[in-house]
């Protein structure tokens, strides 16, 4: 698989607006927790999606290695018109969680993306001091290589968070074996929970996490069988 059709089948996972039980509990995460200005550290082609999920988000910023995932996030964000009506099944969701909402919401959520930018999470982030009330990572710190490589992420984290900033994090704990994907790619690090919650309490953020189990799916591109959602509040 190249990359350009991993960005392609990545996509593909989302884009029937279907709510199952990781979605569940993903976009009930974000519902509950993400609020202010939010980045997507590591976003992969999928932040206009995450957008549906953050009813409490004032704006959204978004960066990733890969140069063909921010050309895909920016062409989608472009045809919104042709796709938004896709992804009502999550507006549903939320809107059961919240209430109702506008008939727009979805392209209003969208508009809310100020910036989707090429960005190393490893090296010195683009962004102020104290500039992001909430940072998520879904799933993309477990692309990074080494103990060094995450404890150099999240001191770039914590600098741009605001005192009272959140860290929400879902990774797998090293479960997915999927070596087909792009080398780039997440392919699911044995460091991803238990060194994680060591290095940001290093950090002195107090953590809270989660463990949902997941029914069996054979024909996804990733195979695991739980995940975590992590919540690291930096004092």
């Amino acid at each position: 698989m190249n990359k350009y059709e991993y960005i392609d089948k990545y996509y593909n996972l989302y884009a029937y607006g279907e709510v199952d039980a990781e979605m569940e509990a993903t976009g009930g995460f974000l519902i509950d927790q993400a609020k202010g200005r939010v980045l997507d550290c590591g976003c992969g082609p999928v932040p206009q999606l995450w957008t549906i999920f953050m009813p409490a988000m004032t704006e959204l910023y978004a960066i990733d290695l890969p140069q063909e995932s921010i050309d895909f996030v920016n062409k989608k964000i472009s045809t919104i018109h042709e796709w938004a009506g896709d992804f009502e099944g999550y507006k549903s969701f939320v809107e059961s969680r919240v209430g109702a909402l506008p008939e727009d919401y979805i392209s209003t959520q969208v508009s809310k993306i100020k910036s989707v930018s090429q960005a190393d999470m490893v090296k010195a982030l683009p962004f102020d001091d104290w500039f992001f009330d909430t940072v998520i990572s879904l799933y993309s710190l477990e692309c990074l290589k080494n103990e060094k490589e995450l404890r150099d992420t999240i001191a770039n984290i914590k600098r741009i968070l605001k005192p009272g900033g959140t860290l929400l994090h879902i990774n797998t704990n090293g479960e997915n074996k999927n070596n087909v994907l792009p080398a780039y790619t997440w392919n699911g690090l044995n460091q991803s929970s238990t060194l994680l919650r060591e290095l940001l309490e290093e950090q002195k953020f107090l953590i809270t996490c989660e463990e949902v189990k997941l029914p069996q799916n054979d024909d996804s591109m990733y195979k695991y069988s739980k995940i975590y959602l992590m919540r690291a509040f930096k004092q």
